[in-house]
């Protein structure tokens, strides 16, 4: 897969808007999966190969990508996550969470591009060629 030319300085500014204030230990790992699936996703939606993709979609996938990581919690310590529980019981207190494999499937499945930016996306879309 083409890397993003401006790859790292955009990661820097997510990096920015998301700090390490819990000392996640797969930071990096997190802002780089996600900024990689973003830009695939944009270039995708666009139609425009994403050597190509202009910096003015920079925001967009900041965006894009601060939305992503917040909403499915990918920077929040485990044990304050809220998202992963599979099921609760009442008597005798029973919680049960989902699998790693069910939270990576629904990762991999996971459209960053949502109504709040197709407006802003469908400005730059070319038609399929």
């Amino acid at each position: 897969m083409d890397k993003y030319p401006r790859f790292e300085e955009v990661k820097k500014h997510l990096a920015d808007f998301l700090p390490n204030t819990d000392n996640a230990p797969n930071y990096d790992s997190v802002l780089e999966f996600t900024l990689e699936k973003v830009i695939s996703d944009v270039s995708i939606y666009t139609n425009i190969p994403i050597l190509e993709l202009p910096e003015e979609l920079e925001p967009t996938i900041l965006g894009l990508a601060v939305q992503t990581i917040d909403t499915h919690q990918w920077l929040v310590p485990k044990d304050q996550q809220v998202g992963n529980v599979q099921s609760l019981s009442e008597g005798d207190t029973s919680v049960s969470f989902r699998s790693p494999s069910d939270i990576y499937s629904a990762l991999q499945a996971t459209n960053t591009i949502t109504d709040n930016y197709v407006m802003l996306l469908n400005n730059f879309r070319r038609l399929a060629q």
